[in-house]
């Protein structure tokens, strides 16, 4: 068996269903809630964050 297509043909089926997710590279500051940094491409930026 290959596992290399098996995975990635798996991971292109979720792209496809809309159903693979990325998740945002957030760093909390401890004593700052609900501020953290937002990390990407890069760069930094310190945010709000509305949801958990």
């Amino acid at each position: 068996m290959n596992y290399q297509r098996f995975f990635e043909e798996a991971i292109d089926q979720l792209h496809a269903e809309r159903r693979y997710r990325v998740f945002a590279d957030l760093e909390r500051i401890a004593g700052k809630f609900p501020r953290a940094i937002w990390r990407a491409n890069g760069r930094a930026e310190e945010i709000t964050v509305w949801c958990s």
